[in-house]
């Protein structure tokens, strides 16, 4: 009776945390949806990038575009392919794309879902590692988390990107490599960050006895999902571009230009720089402006190393912090936003402490969160780049929070 009893609760717990989460993207898209693409550059390139391959096959602006330049819908041709973003979320945009409209309410919908199931998921990790309360804790903080749920509304790729990466921890965790690996494969193709993250963990698998075979078949499944992609790119690019071609150099060049806290949009002081705004202005394609923008960095950093190590520390807080600013400007928000971070982030280190005897089963919840954080201390420390990484700091944070719970809580009395 006692085990049916627990059973049900542990069903219901996941119902709750799925509902709510539903529920509260379901509220953020009402809140902060935006019909009107235009002006979003990274939002409107991706409906143009599906409307593309959806009508004329190609995954293609149907223009040759500058840095900076807003695609448009309903492009001209010729319709050349490009490598210029990873492919998946414009795909799936193309799968919904049924009618002559951009499919607005379905990736909004996909997307909610998504966010749900990322929130069953972190309960399931939480449940399988450190049992009920802790489960219940993470859930409630995966459903409700702000930032999180913000992304709903928005047309990018961080909600999907979270979606695989998270569902490749869950597989990871029970030792299905295959996967793992084929999860991780999908993430690297919605989002070319986690690219070196392959490469250390095929290290692990031949460096490292500890699960040698499980890390040979994460690492060997996301080359095989990710190949496909990688000779589409070398026939039609005539290079050798695993997931996208642009993206890092100009990341890496973000990351060599002061953005003083309180200026405002970190990307105002980008455009402020006399180096990015020369090759903004005179490169003729996005895939030239990057191969300068990755050339001007490497000066920089060769030039003044310290220096580029100094912004970057300087910088780093806002990954993991941020300001809430794309949520709402009010200043009273700000605080509560930032001290609220604060104390999350804080509650997830202290977790992994606490845990720490436990690695083995548990490593890959905080060694890939780590080596994604790390791929991203080199360049631009955007708020939103740290969104894959909550689920994970969820589950942590939870267990710490039920550890300083029964610490605090006095024994009962005989």
């Amino acid at each position: 009776m006692n085990s049916r009893l627990g059973r049900s609760r542990r069903i219901s717990g996941c119902l709750i945390i799925v509902a709510i989460a539903l529920i509260v993207r379901l509220a953020a898209v009402i809140a902060w949806s935006n019909t009107d693409l235009r002006g979003t550059t990274d939002q409107i390139g991706y409906f143009v990038l599906a409307q593309n391959v959806r009508q004329h096959h190609a995954f293609s602006y149907g223009q040759s575009l500058r840095w900076g330049q807003e695609p448009v819908l309903d492009a001209p041709g010729p319709y050349d392919s490009t490598a210029d973003r990873a492919p998946i979320y414009p795909l799936v945009i193309a799968a919904l794309w049924w009618g002559d409209k951009p499919p607005l309410l379905e990736v909004w919908a996909v997307q909610g879902i998504l966010g749900a199931l990322v929130a069953m998921l972190v309960y399931l990790m939480a449940l399988e590692a450190f049992g009920f309360g802790v489960a219940l804790t993470a859930g409630l903080a995966m459903a409700l988390a702000p930032f999180t749920a913000f992304t709903t509304a928005l047309f990018l790729s961080e909600t999907l990107f979270t979606f695989f990466l998270t569902a490749s921890l869950w597989f990871w965790t029970r030792k299905k490599g295959v996967l793992a690996g084929i999860f991780l494969g999908a993430a690297t193709l919605t989002r070319a960050v986690t690219l070196p993250i392959i490469g250390i963990v095929l290290l692990l698998g031949l460096l490292v006895k500890f699960n040698r075979p499980l890390h040979f078949k994460v690492a060997l499944a996301v080359l095989v999902i990710i190949a496909p992609w990688t000779i589409r790119n070398a026939i039609t690019q005539g290079a050798f571009i695993p997931v996208a071609s642009v993206g890092w150099g100009a990341n890496m060049l973000f990351g060599t230009i002061d953005v003083p806290y309180g200026s405002g949009p970190m990307f105002m002081s980008y455009t402020q720089d006399k180096g990015y705004a020369e090759i903004v202005r005179t490169a003729p394609t996005k895939h030239e402006a990057e191969k300068r923008m990755g050339r001007l960095a490497v000066e920089r950093i060769r030039e003044a190393p310290l220096h580029w190590l100094w912004l970057r520390i300087k910088e780093l807080p806002r990954f993991w912090l941020g300001s809430g600013d794309m949520i709402s400007m009010h200043p009273a928000f700000k605080f509560f936003y930032r001290l609220a971070a604060v104390g999350f982030w804080g509650l997830a280190v202290a977790g992994i402490f606490l845990a720490r005897r436990r690695w083995r089963e548990l490593y890959p919840l905080a060694m890939i969160p780590t080596l994604l954080a790390l791929a991203h201390a080199i360049g631009s420390a955007e708020e939103r780049y740290s969104l894959a990484l909550v689920p994970m700091a969820a589950i942590f944070a939870g267990y710490a929070v039920s550890v300083l719970a029964a610490r605090l809580t006095p024994p009962k009395s005989m």
